[in-house]
């Protein structure tokens, strides 16, 4: 049975959203769904302080407990981006199906991802490239902020909160990373 935020989106697809995260560990995503299933959101992510596109974030559904379509005329926001004409991309190839399938499609796309796990006192962000997957988990390189890799990382599908790719800062550190 669709969510109300997918049948807003069958309506409202166009129009840049904020997504209101379940606790203060999961800070707001603006920018606009590109495609949804029962468990997974993926949204061409909204720099608001830049006013601008900036890669794609996955989240799951069962994290957004609020949303706000900014589709009124009044907002400032609706009318700077039709000035810009700033419009979402939907990125090719990427199956939102499930985790697995989800890090399966951007590692053949994108050089870098970020996986967070966002459900602990402390945020948990890993950035690097997917090594190896498994049933239950999945291996990914790390790195730190000397752009090194600090070696494979086990995790598990069902602790990923969000998923990164195709930013700015993923796309700078891809150039970077050292070997």
């Amino acid at each position: 049975m669709p969510t109300s935020l997918q049948r807003d989106l069958k309506k409202k697809k166009q129009y840049l959203v904020q997504l209101f995260r379940r606790s203060a560990e999961m800070p707001d995503v603006f920018g606009f769904v590109v495609a949804a299933t029962d468990d997974l959101v993926l949204v061409n992510h909204f720099n608001s302080e830049a006013f601008c596109l900036d890669g794609y974030d996955v989240l799951r559904q069962t994290d957004i407990h609020a949303y706000c379509f900014f589709d009124d005329p009044r907002y400032w926001r609706y009318r700077a981006l039709r000035q810009l004409k700033i419009k979402p991309i939907v990125p090719i190839g990427i199956s939102i199906l499930n985790i697995p399938d989800l890090l399966s499609s951007i590692a053949k796309r994108y050089p870098l991802l970020s996986v967070h796990n966002e459900k602990h006192d402390k945020r948990i962000t890993h950035v690097g490239k997917i090594v190896s997957m498994r049933k239950q988990s999945f291996s990914m390189t790390d790195s730190n902020y000397y752009g090194e890799q600090t070696g494979p990382r086990r995790l598990r599908y069902e602790d990923v909160t969000r998923i990164c790719f195709g930013g700015g800062y993923l796309q700078a550190s891809a150039m970077t990373l050292k070997s």
